[in-house]
Formats: structure tokens, C-alpha cells, sequence
């Protein structure tokens, strides 16, 4: 089998002069540098450790906290601490976090509009979901 080098014919196959394609401005050569970090963590260190810390959570910590009454309190003590974190984006990005590992690939669309609603764009909920199905075994066992 052949192997056929089509990369010297592409430039004179063109309709417009092969430089002019090519050609860079020159303020646009600092952007092109610059544009490979951003591109290439769509995720700050914060995120990334929330989305690691959502693992334990459970789907109970989605819903929304109760306070106890009186009785409870006597009965059962004190309440747990809630697992809300201060932030909102970033407790958008837990919420999907741990949809996404208990769901896996499935994720609900309320949970991705959340995420957008806080901010996220396409890649870094991508990002989240691609991490976690990453990290999770790639088959659940039935049964032990």
C-alpha cells in the first residue's frame, strides 16, 4: 500500500495566495500564546477539588435542608451541618457534581440547566462529566 503526500499540492490547490491563509496579525500573535493555558483547563483547582469532595456526598444532599423541631432536637440532638457551600457557583457545580456520579453519563437536564444557570458553559460541564466518568470503575458489579 502507498502511502501519497496530498500536503504539497493543498497550497497551490487553493484559491487564495498560501501566505494570505496563513498569515497572522500582528497583536494576534500574543493572543495565540496566551490561549493554550486558558483553553487547556476549562476547570480552576477549586472546582476540580469540588467536584473530588462531591464523591462522598450522597443524593440525599441535594434536596433541601430541614430544620428540626424541638422535640427532634431533644430526641435526636443537634442537626447535622448542611453540605450547602457558601458559594452558588460553586454549589451549582457540586449539585452536578454529584448527579454526575451517581448518574454517571445520564445526567438529568434540570442539572445541566442549573449549571448554566450558575455560569458553566458547554466545556466545563463536559469537563466535570468526562473527569468524574474518568474516575468512576467501568463496571458496576451486582452482586460481592
Amino acid at each position: 500500500m502507498a502511502f501519497i503526500e496530498f500536503a504539497d499540492a493543498a497550497p497551490a490547490a487553493l484559491p487564495i495566495a498560501h501566505s494570505a491563509l496563513f498569515a497572522v496579525p500582528r497583536g494576534a500573535a500574543r493572543a495565540v500564546e496566551a490561549a493554550p493555558a486558558v483553553l487547556a483547563e476549562p476547570l480552576s483547582t477549586l472546582e476540580r477539588r469540588v467536584v473530588v469532595l462531591a464523591r462522598t456526598d450522597g443524593i440525599e444532599t441535594l434536596r433541601p435542608h430541614r430544620k428540626r423541631s424541638w422535640l427532634a432536637k431533644l430526641v435526636l440532638g443537634p442537626a447535622a451541618p448542611s453540605p450547602v457551600l457558601a458559594n452558588e457557583r460553586l454549589e451549582a457545580l457540586r449539585r452536578l457534581a454529584v448527579q454526575a456520579w451517581h448518574h454517571g453519563y445520564t445526567l438529568p437536564a434540570s442539572a445541566l440547566r442549573e449549571a448554566k444557570l450558575a455560569g458553566f458553559d458547554e466545556t466545563q460541564i463536559s469537563a466535570v462529566v468526562d473527569m468524574i466518568g474518568r474516575s468512576r470503575p467501568p463496571v458496576r458489579r451486582l452482586a460481592a
